[in-house]
């Protein structure tokens, strides 16, 4: 789930959860094709075995209040956020992430765990009239779960909309309050297809799992010292670094070598199984990854 504040996001993601426990409840999948050489089917189907977890700031016990007043603490709550759908997620358990998810780079990780589980995910962006997409100049309502109306505008300004053309936003279902549930839509994008295979003719050469380690670790160790030196040259804001598409933007305080070396770690652990990817791509991911977590 993604959204600006106040979005109906929770709304959609209780009622989408409780569409896709009864969906799961009833579903038997077709019986297996008969012997060769036979006639009679099997009469009994096995029921597919899923559960579907809602996870947002309640759920973990997080105050919204608190959460989005200052930069440590929303990141802190992002980490929980994350930390708890690793935790949870697995090939038998759907998750239903509904929280803002306004940073793209977040959406890319959360598409970085669901892929290394070898498991499809879709995106679910709640707009309404205030929305970044909407053009209606209506209010927003007045109730808040956050601390102050200012928070909630400067949390919409920096909203980055989802985008179909984005692999980690795809497939991508926008809706306002109005439209109806797009739940058999997403059934079909989550449950019943499978999770797409590496893109091959992308990939110039598969690495052993070995080499992948090795280029991994030299090539985010490349970028934690380009970032690094690039803090003694420059000030806050983007820069670029040698080998990423990608610019870094710098944050408006001296991030450690320590820190950075920890941020490439858990990257690391993120992607250590992904050995058909392109390297390039790998350095731009991290790059987005420092983006969200510095």
């Amino acid at each position: 789930m993604c959204g600006t504040p106040l979005s109906g996001k929770t709304t959609r993601a209780q009622s989408l959860k409780a569409e896709l426990e009864t969906y799961l409840a009833s579903y038997t999948p077709p019986p297996p094709e008969p012997p060769s050489g036979t006639t009679n089917r099997p009469s009994v189907a096995i029921p597919i075995t899923s559960n579907v977890v809602l996870l947002n700031e309640e759920s973990l016990g997080i105050d919204k209040a608190m959460a989005y007043e200052s930069a440590h603490e929303e990141k802190k709550a992002r980490g929980a956020l994350i930390s708890a759908v690793e935790r949870h997620l697995s090939r038998d358990t759907i998750i239903i992430c509904d929280s803002l998810n306004y940073i793209k780079g977040f959406r890319y990780q959360l598409y970085c765990i669901a892929r290394a589980l070898g498991t499809p995910s879709c995106t679910v962006y709640c707009i309404t009239p205030h929305s970044p997409s909407s053009t209606s100049s209506s209010t927003p309502p007045p109730f808040t779960p956050y601390s102050s109306p200012s928070i909630v505008s400067e949390l919409t300004s920096r909203f980055e909309e989802p985008d179909s053309r984005h692999r980690w936003d795809a497939p991508l279902f926008t809706l306002l309050p109005t439209d109806l549930s797009p739940t058999p839509d997403i059934i079909t994008a989550i449950v019943t297809r499978a999770a797409p295979a590496p893109n091959l003719s992308t990939v110039v050469k598969p690495l052993t799992e070995t080499n992948y380690l090795h280029e991994m670790d030299r090539a985010t160790t490349a970028v934690v010292d380009a970032v690094y030196a690039a803090q003694t040259n420059n000030g806050p804001g983007k820069c670029t670094l040698p080998g990423a598409s990608v610019q870094i933007v710098l944050p408006g305080r001296v991030v450690s070598l320590s820190e950075l070396r920890r941020q490439r770690r858990q990257y690391a652990l993120l992607n250590k199984h992904h050995t058909q990817l392109d390297l390039k791509k790998l350095v731009d991911g991290f790059v987005e990854y420092l983006n969200t977590n510095l």
